[in-house]
């Protein structure tokens, strides 16, 4: 029997991550089984990671929630997450010299979505990305390390269990401090060392490659391994040559986030379109442009919560998933077969 290691990949995007969030509850209809019992390992950055730790959220037997739930959070709350003052508004000069919003609002919900629940508590594996400041390197929040898999003894101190673990709603606010939209997020693990993190999008807006690797690293008996990766939406907004050959530091503060972020999910999704074949990688992903003559498009940026913008952003993704019906249909045959079984897998043992 083919021993498959499942592995779910979610890009950040903001208030767009309604796209991926429908997609998957459209998945759980269809295999009438939650992510959680889906996917071996679920990556996500940003709104990704948000989505991540949500649907992997323990409760009983099951997950608290269901896809369907973290869509209703995105058309209900997301307003509130990006709610700025009009005071704010005024003493950030519009966002140009402060973060655009305040965090208290995010963190609120977060706290009210999440709880205390820790990362070593999830019901399947997840990795969140984001980056730390004051270390100047990636960071990856592992379920697995916080439940004492894979810890590197060769570091000094050795690594510890506590020293992997956070609370979710840490992570989910660390993955999504996006730079210039929110301040950076200054959290601790479970021995209270000090991390100053911001969005991991600035390095794997698409997580997909990362969690691959990780993957390869504590499933390293599998012999087969299913990507799925879903995208946010394809940024179309052009940036005409002759605004940016005059833009100086303040006008590219914006624009060259999206670039970079733009630009690391088609990468990796050509890398990975690369190295597997088509019944082993599956990509969704929706352009934003117009709908049709004078029917525009939503907006492409991360913070537009408009019920107008949540509108659109669902009609594409249910053209998304009409469009892509017998793509989909094949990967849901794929995860309705029996799930390959961890230690199978050579999946690391606790320490």
């Amino acid at each position: 029997m083919t021993k498959t290691a499942r592995i779910l990949s979610l890009d950040g995007g903001g208030i767009r991550g309604i796209i991926p969030a429908l997609v998957l509850a459209e998945i759980e209809r269809r295999t009438g089984k939650p992510i959680s019992d889906l996917f071996h390992l679920v990556a996500g950055t940003s709104t990704g990671g948000i989505l991540a730790a949500g649907l992997s959220l323990p409760h009983g037997g099951g997950p608290v929630f269901a896809a369907t739930d973290l869509v209703a959070l995105y058309r209900d709350r997301g307003r509130e997450i990006f709610h700025r003052s009009l005071w704010k508004g005024f003493t950030s000069l519009g966002g140009m010299t402060d973060e655009k919003y305040s965090h208290a609002n995010l963190e609120r919900i977060l706290r009210e979505t999440l709880g205390n629940a820790l990362l070593s508590s999830v019901r399947t594996d997840i990795m969140v990305t984001a980056y730390d400041l004051e270390r100047r390197n990636p960071h990856f929040f592992k379920s697995w390390k916080a439940q004492g898999r894979e810890l590197d003894k060769e570091t000094t101190p050795p690594e510890r269990a506590r020293d992997r673990d956070f609370f979710l709603r840490d992570i989910c606010r660390a993955t999504s401090a996006a730079p210039t939209y929110f301040e950076p997020a200054l959290i601790r693990s479970g021995s209270r060392e000090r991390y100053a993190l911001v969005d991991g999008g600035v390095f794997a807006n698409n997580p997909a490659m990362c969690a691959y690797v990780s993957a390869k690293r504590i499933f390293p008996a599998a012999d087969r391994y299913v990507i799925v990766s879903l995208g946010t939406g394809e940024l179309e907004r052009p940036i005409p040559y002759e605004d940016a050959r005059n833009w100086g530091l303040v006008r590219w503060i914006r624009p060259i986030l999206s670039v970079i972020m733009d630009g690391v999910e088609d990468t990796v999704h050509y890398q990975l379109k690369q190295i597997f074949e088509r019944d082993s990688y599956f990509r969704f992903q929706t352009d934003l442009d117009r709908f049709g003559p004078g029917d525009d498009g939503p907006n492409d940026d991360f913070d537009d919560a408009s019920s107008a913008n949540i509108a659109k952003l669902t009609r594409k993704a249910d053209i998304l998933i009409a469009a892509k019906a017998p793509r989909l249909e094949r990967l849901c045959q794929l995860l309705s077969e029996p799930v390959t079984d961890r230690a199978a897998l050579g999946y690391p043992l606790a320490d």
